[in-house]
C-alpha cells in the first residue's frame, strides 16, 4: 500500500463514529424518556387529588389480597363471581377477572369499558417480600395441600382450647393459620400443656411435608447442595407465626430456603387458581382521555430536551474524547508496526483509556522485536559454525585437486570429521527446536536415577582417566523417579562432558544425586576454570561457548547446555548453574519425584 493510500485510510478511520453513535443513541434515549414521561403524565386514567389516589390504591391492594386468599383454596376461578360482588360492594370498585386468553370470567360491571392501563396481572403463586425480613415468601392465603377439612379443624380446635385453658396466665397469643390450623403461643417458661401434641402434623400434613421434602431435595441436588433430612411445620413453643410457616431440617442456608420456596410453589400449583388479569376501575370505568398537552407543557418539554442534549454532549466530550485519542495513538502504533517499524510503541500510560490494550501491544512489539533479534543472531551463529567446517573441506579438496593436499586416507578422515561436526550441530539444533516447541516425544517410565548416574559415570571413567581428572560419584542405593531415562541420560551426558572438557589435568569432577525438598537433585561439580560472573547468565544460551581459550577446538557445538535446560524443562524440572572463576562450577538438575501408581 502506498503512503498516500495509507494516509487516506488512516484519515477515514479517524472519523469519530463512536461519538456519533453515542450522540444518536443519546438523542433517541432522551426523546423516548422525556416523551414517555409526559405521555404517562398526560394520559393518566384518573385525575384524583393525592388523598383520593391513595385511598383508591389501598382499596385496590385490599381487592388483590382478598382474591389471592380466595385463589389459595380454589383450583380455578369459575366460582369467583359472588366474591367479586362482595368485594365490589365493600370497596366501591369495579372488578373484573380475565383469563390468559382474554375471556372475561367474572365482572361486577360488564357494561363499563375496560382500560388496558387499569389491568393488573394477579399470579397467586408469585413470591412476595416479607415486610420485616424482606425474605421472599408465598402469600399467606396459599396453603396448597396443607388446607385442613372441617373435621380436622374441629379436632385441632378442641386440642387448642384445652391447651389455652391449661396455660392460663402463661398464654401469650393465639392465632389460626389460613390452612385452618390453630397456633397457641406460651411464655418461655410455660408448661407444655399438650402443645407438643397440638403441633404434631396430621396425617394429611405429614404427607404434604414428605412431598415437599422430596421436591426440595430435587432442587438441592440440581444445585449441588447438601440434601435436607426433613421439612417441618415451623411451630416452636414460644414463636408467633401468623401464617403457614415451614423450615428445613437441618437449616441449610439460602439455597435450602430458595429450594423450599420453589418446592412450595410447585406443590401448590395443583390446588391454586392460575394467574389471571384483574381490572380495577372506579364506577365510571375510568375512560381514557386523549393526549392533553398545553403549549406551556410542550415548551417545557423542548427546554428539557435541549438541556439533556447539552449535558449529553458534555458527557460525550468527557467520556468519548479521551478514548478516541487513545485509540488514535494505538492506531498510529499499529500502522508503524505493520510498515516494519518494530520499535513502534503506543506510549499510553496507566491512566489513559485503552491503557490495557496499549500495554499488551507494547509487550507484543517488544517480544516480536526480541524474537526477531534472536532469530537473526541464531542464523548468524549457525552460519558461522557451519562456515568453518565447510571452508576446511573446500580448502582440502582444492589442495588435493592441485596435487598439494594430503593423502587420500588422511583427507577422507578430515572430511568425515568435519561432516560429523556439522551433523552434530544440525542434530543438536533439531533436538533443541523440538524441545522448545513442545513437540519432543517423551517416554516416561519408572526408573532408578541412581542407576542411570552410575552407568553414565562408568562410561566416562576411561575418558576422565585419560584426561587426568578424578571422577567421583555419590548416590543412594536407589533413587526412584518417573521420567524418560534416555532424556535424563542425555542431560547428564551434556553436563558431565562439559565438566570434563573444562577441568584441567589433576582436577576433580563429582556427581552427587539425592532427594531434597521433595525433588530429585543431581549435581555435576567440577574444579575447572569456572565462569566469569558476567558470563554466567548466558551459559544456557544457544551457541554460547565463553572465552575461546576455554574451548577445545572441535569438541563443542555450543548447544549442550541449551539442550540440557530444554530437556529438563520438558521433563517438568529445572537446571541451575553456579560458578566461581578459577575455582570451578556446579550444575544442578532438579526433577519431580516418583508419581504414585
Amino acid at each position: 500500500m502506498s503512503r498516500s493510500r495509507r494516509a487516506g485510510a488512516a484519515g477515514a478511520r479517524r472519523v469519530p463514529r463512536l461519538l456519533a453513535r453515542y450522540l444518536a443513541a443519546g438523542v433517541l434515549l432522551v426523546i423516548a424518556s422525556a416523551g414517555g414521561t409526559i405521555w404517562l403524565a398526560e394520559t393518566s386514567e384518573y385525575r384524583y387529588d393525592e388523598q383520593a389516589s391513595g385511598a383508591a390504591l389501598m382499596r385496590d391492594e385490599q381487592v388483590i389480597d382478598e382474591l389471592t386468599n380466595w385463589a389459595g383454596s380454589h383450583t380455578d376461578w369459575s366460582t369467583v363471581g359472588p366474591t367479586l360482588l362482595l368485594l365490589g360492594n365493600e370497596t366501591g370498585r369495579r372488578i373484573a377477572v380475565i383469563d390468559a386468553a382474554g375471556t372475561v370470567i367474572a365482572d361486577t360491571a360488564p357494561d363499563l369499558p375496560r382500560p388496558a392501563s387499569s389491568t393488573r396481572l394477579l399470579d397467586p403463586l408469585e413470591p412476595l417480600s416479607d415486610p420485616v425480613t424482606l425474605e421472599p415468601q408465598l402469600h399467606e392465603g396459599i396453603t396448597g395441600p396443607f388446607l385442613l377439612d372441617q373435621t380436622q379443624r374441629d379436632q385441632l380446635t378442641g386440642q387448642a382450647s384445652a391447651v389455652v385453658e391449661c396455660l392460663g396466665d402463661a398464654l401469650v397469643d393465639t392465632t389460626v393459620w389460613a390452612s385452618g390450623r390453630p397456633v397457641v403461643v406460651g411464655g418461655e417458661d410455660a408448661p407444655d400443656c399438650g402443645r407438643a401434641a397440638l403441633n404434631t402434623p396430621l396425617p394429611s400434613e405429614r404427607t404434604a411435608l414428605d412431598e415437599l421434602r422430596d421436591r426440595t431435595n430435587a432442587c438441592m441436588l440440581a444445585a449441588d447442595a447438601p440434601l435436607v433430612a426433613d421439612v417441618e411445620l415451623d411451630l416452636p413453643p414460644s414463636s408467633d407465626s401468623a401464617h403457614l410457616a415451614l423450615r428445613t431440617v437441618p437449616a441449610s442456608g439460602d439455597t435450602a430456603d430458595e429450594c423450599l420456596l420453589q418446592a412450595r410453589i410447585d406443590q401448590s400449583e395443583a390446588t391454586t387458581a392460575p394467574a389471571v388479569h384483574v381490572v380495577l376501575t372506579d364506577e365510571r370505568g375510568g375512560p381514557q382521555g386523549p393526549l392533553d398537552a398545553s403549549p406551556g407543557s410542550i415548551a417545557r418539554f423542548g427546554v428539557f430536551i435541549v438541556v439533556l442534549l447539552a449535558l449529553l454532549s458534555a458527557a460525550a466530550a468527557l467520556i468519548i474524547g479521551p478514548t478516541l485519542r487513545s485509540a488514535r495513538r494505538l492506531e498510529t502504533a499499529v500502522d508503524r508496526f505493520s510498515a516494519g517499524d518494530r520499535d513502534a510503541r503506543t506510549g499510553l500510560h496507566a491512566r489513559d483509556d485503552l491503557a490495557g490494550i496499549g500495554a499488551a501491544f507494547d509487550r507484543m512489539s517488544s517480544e516480536i522485536a526480541g524474537h526477531e533479534g534472536s532469530r537473526r543472531r541464531l542464523l548468524g551463529d549457525i552460519a558461522h559454525e557451519l562456515r568453518s567446517p565447510l571452508t576446511n573441506i573446500r580448502g582440502w579438496v582444492e589442495a588435493a585437486d592441485d596435487g598439494l593436499g594430503l593423502e587420500h586416507a588422511a583427507l577422507r578422515r578430515l572430511v568425515l570429521d568435519e561432516a560429523s561436526r556439522m551433523e552434530r550441530i544440525t542434530g543438536d539444533l533439531q533436538l533443541l527446536a523440538l524441545a522448545e516447541s513442545g513437540d519432543l516425544v517423551l517416554e516416561r517410565t519408572r526408573c532408578d536415577a541412581a542407576a542411570v548416574v552410575q552407568e553414565l559415570a562408568e562410561a566416562y571413567r576411561a575418558r576422565a582417566a585419560t584426561a587426568g581428572v578424578e571422577l567421583n560419584v555419590t548416590t543412594p542405593e536407589q533413587l526412584p523417579l518417573t521420567t524418560d531415562p534416555a532424556r535424563l541420560r542425555q542431560i547428564l551426558d551434556n553436563l558431565l562432558s562439559n565438566a570434563l572438557r573444562h577441568t584441567p589435568s589433576g582436577g576433580r569432577v563429582d556427581v552427587e544425586a539425592a532427594t531434597a525438598d521433595g525433588t530429585v537433585r543431581i549435581a555435576v561439580i567440577d574444579t575447572g576454570t569456572g565462569i566469569a560472573p558476567a558470563d554466567l547468565p548466558r551459559v544456557f544460551d544457544r551457541l554460547w561457548r565463553g572465552e575461546p581459550s576455554r574451548v577445545r577446538a572441535g569438541q563443542s557445538t555450543g548447544l549442550g547446555l541449551s539442550i540440557a535446560r530444554s530437556l529438563a524443562e520438558a521433563l517438568g524440572g529445572t537446571i541451575q548453574a553456579r560458578s566461581t572463576l578459577g575455582e570451578g562450577s556446579r550444575f544442578e538438575v532438579s526433577l519431580p519425584p516418583l508419581r504414585p501408581q
